[in-house]
Parts: C-alpha cells; structure tokens; sequence
C-alpha cells in the first residue's frame, strides 16, 4: 500500500506544469502540492495530500523529490518520502517514481506515472508495480 502512495506522488510531481519554453517543451521545474485519491486491488481506497513536490528539469528530462500523506482506509495518516524521474514529450509527462529513505538508488517500491501539463496544473494517473494500485493526482505549481 505504500508503494501506490509513492506511486501518487511521482505521477503529481511528473504532471506539474507551468509555463513553455518553446520547442523545448513546458518548464515544469519548481514547487508542486496538491491532491489524490487510490485503489487498490481489493478494492480499498486511500486519500492523498502531496504535501510537496520539488521538480528539477534539464531540457526535457525531469527528476525530484517529494513528500506526501496517505491516509488508507481509516487507518492512521503516515507520511512518506519518494523520488522521481521521467520526460517530456509536448504536454505529456511519462516517468517512474520510488520510496526513498536515502539517496537513490536505495529506494523501494516502484511505480509507473503518466501525466498531462495544463498551464499551472498537472493531473496524472500512477500505477504502483508492486501492489496493483492505481491513483489519480492533480498538482498545483506554488508561487516561489
């Protein structure tokens, strides 16, 4: 289950958007936060807060890291760490998201994310590998 959290929160970081740099593609470099739900296989859903998203970008490629609570069920919030990376294409952004307690590549859990930029929104859906899960994010850039 928390591999999906993760998995949120790289597609949230992945889809932000902000403004274009021509051919090059949007600049999505900068903070994110925003909101998510999940569903696991079984059925059980999960509310997520992206508490933070920080995006980095050279050219097309994009990497970070991230910060968010998962609420599963009605269990207890946990907060989490993870790490992320991926690329744009036009207003699209496919990449791959994990849990990091340290500096990669020492991170668990490994999620797929596919997002869409929209000015200074991101929304996206993440497919966590290691548990079925599947989440929908949408992101918001925060002012700097």
């Amino acid at each position: 289950m928390k591999r999906k959290i993760f998995a949120v929160v790289a597609l949230s970081i992945l889809c932000s958007a902000g403004s274009f740099a021509g051919k090059g593609g949007p600049i999505i470099a900068g903070s994110w936060a925003g909101l998510g739900q999940a569903i696991y296989m079984d059925g059980t859903t999960a509310e997520i807060s992206v508490d933070f998203v920080s995006v980095y970008q050279k050219g097309n490629f994009v990497y970070g890291d991230s910060q968010f609570t998962v609420k599963i069920g009605g269990g207890a919030a946990q907060t989490l760490p993870g790490q992320l990376s991926g690329y744009i294409h036009g207003n699209l952004l496919k990449g791959a998201f994990g849990m990091c307690m340290l500096a990669a590549p020492d991170c668990v859990g490994a999620a797929v994310f596919e997002g869409k930029i929209s000015g200074n929104m991101l929304s996206g859906t993440i497919i966590d590998l290691s548990d079925g899960s599947t989440s929908a994010v949408t992101l918001y850039r925060m002012a700097d």
